[in-house]
């Protein structure tokens, strides 16, 4: 662990500041209430003081090795008596014996330095004791915030964990039916097949490669949920209608990524299956206040017997939206006559936080 006064300029300057204070008022005390010349108080303010500084960034250590422990507190107290009498002597005898030789004809002074041995000592280990509480705060508060940050690291794995869980949970069977469909185009309709595996390779790639990436902008995940209603479009023919109308301002926001598919995927489960009628799917985008608004509809027979399901795809989408932004995107879905409709709101402030984390990214150099 680093020292907590040497590590960093600004700490190296109040440290040095409160024993030029001190040795200030040492300077004073000599001058004015013992009457000693100028040179005599400057000389020992300064020895005495400078000793004390280098004692003080020593008692680190001791403190920082030999914690103390609420279940051995004798073990702790009685370890830093034994080495605050170690240093207080070794500073004490080493700050007279200098000013002793240096100052050796005056023999007042001689007998101050005599007198003084025991004041000294008193002083000595009342600064010890505070420099040793000093350092205790700073290692607890150190503990504190390095188990913040670890927690906080953990929080995040966790979130991204369950992330990645959220977005594995994507329904295989699209896959299993797009290649079904593609199989029985290739006999009948080459071109078309081949379009629809240009399109499902897009959009495979697409939920690759933003696996990681929580979010993209609002056009981008729209250019790929075309492909992915082109692809349904192709099994359900003009059964299948869809109008993803958004305007350019809407595009440019951010949304997490791949968030739209599942929603699309409900809407063509429980909307186009069943319907003899063809079913429009309609996205729309509005910003309200501070919120982005995203509102994806379709129509459905309420007559006609429901699909089974287990409602894990908009389930799954409302806890995405909630880990992506802390709680504070709605998820809200319900049916009116024959529309059934889902609502997206999401806060604006993420959108700009990463907007501002990207552009802070670049200039740091890390894209």
């Amino acid at each position: 662990m680093n020292h907590p006064f040497t590590s960093q300029r600004r700490s190296i300057l109040i440290y040095s500041l409160l024993y030029i204070l001190a040795a200030a008022i040492n300077f004073i005390v000599l001058l004015f209430n013992y009457k000693f010349s100028v040179n005599i108080a400057a000389t020992e303010a300064f020895i005495g003081v400078l000793l004390f500084a280098i004692i003080g960034l020593i008692i680190w250590y001791p403190t920082n090795y030999i914690p103390y422990r609420r279940e051995a507190p004798f073990y702790s107290i009685l370890t830093h008596v034994l080495a605050g009498l170690v240093l207080i002597i070794v500073w004490l005898f080493t700050v007279t014996g200098i000013l002793s030789v240096i100052f050796n004809s005056d023999e007042n002074y001689q007998e101050y330095l005599d007198i003084s041995m025991l004041s000294r000592g008193i002083i000595g280990a009342m600064i010890y004791i505070v420099m040793v509480l000093i350092y205790y705060l700073v290692s607890y508060a150190r503990r504190l915030r390095e188990r913040a940050n670890a927690e906080e690291k953990l929080r995040t794995l966790v979130k991204e964990s369950e992330l990645n869980l959220l977005k594995s949970q994507i329904n295989p069977h699209f896959l299993f039916n797009s290649l079904n469909s593609v199989s029985s185009l290739i006999m009948n309709n080459p071109n078309e097949a081949r379009e629809m595996i240009v399109r499902l390779s897009d959009f495979l790639r697409y939920s690759l490669k933003h696996r990681k990436n929580e979010f993209v902008t609002l056009e981008e995940e729209l250019i790929r949920m075309q492909d992915y209603l082109a692809i349904e479009q192709g099994r359900f023919g003009d059964k299948l209608k869809y109008n993803l109308s958004v305007s350019d301002v809407c595009k440019k926001f951010k949304v997490p990524t791949m968030i739209l598919q599942p929603l699309i995927e409900n809407a063509i489960k429980h909307g186009v299956y069943e319907s003899l009628e063809p079913v429009l799917v309609d996205f729309k985008c509005e910003i309200f206040e501070d919120s982005l608004i995203l509102r994806l509809e379709n129509d459905f027979d309420p007559n006609q017997p429901k699909r089974g399901g287990t409602g894990m795809g908009l389930q799954n989408v409302s806890e995405r939206v909630r880990l992506a932004y802390d709680g504070k995107g709605i998820v809200k879905w319900g049916a009116s006559n024959t529309t059934f409709r889902v609502e997206l709101v999401l806060p604006h402030e993420k959108i700009k936080k990463e907007d501002t984390e990207r552009k802070n990214d670049r200039q740091n150099g890390k894209d």
